[in-house]
């Protein structure tokens, strides 16, 4: 019984839209997100996702590895063949 519980639910639910269950109030709703203050509440929605993508790249920047200088006079010290001046 619960299985076709859940079956029926998921079913309604994937094939329902929000916009056949009231034609009427959607240009209200529409004129209601799309205002003045659209863009304000936009960059406060996205202001969060912002902030953790800056913490994010400044932590694998600060734990990335820089490689260490290899110093001019080691170089000469490596084994190998040496040319002669």
């Amino acid at each position: 019984m619960r299985r076709v519980i859940t079956t029926g639910s998921t079913a309604a639910l994937l094939t329902s839209t929000a916009a056949s269950a009231c034609p009427t109030c959607r240009p209200d709703v529409v004129a209601g997100i799309l205002n003045e203050h659209f863009w304000g509440r936009l960059s406060l929605t996205v202001l969060p996702f912002l902030v953790l993508l800056l913490i994010v790249g400044a932590l694998v920047l600060a734990t990335r590895e820089v490689p260490s200088a290899v110093p001019v006079k080691s170089r000469s010290d490596a084994p190998g063949p040496r040319r002669r001046r």
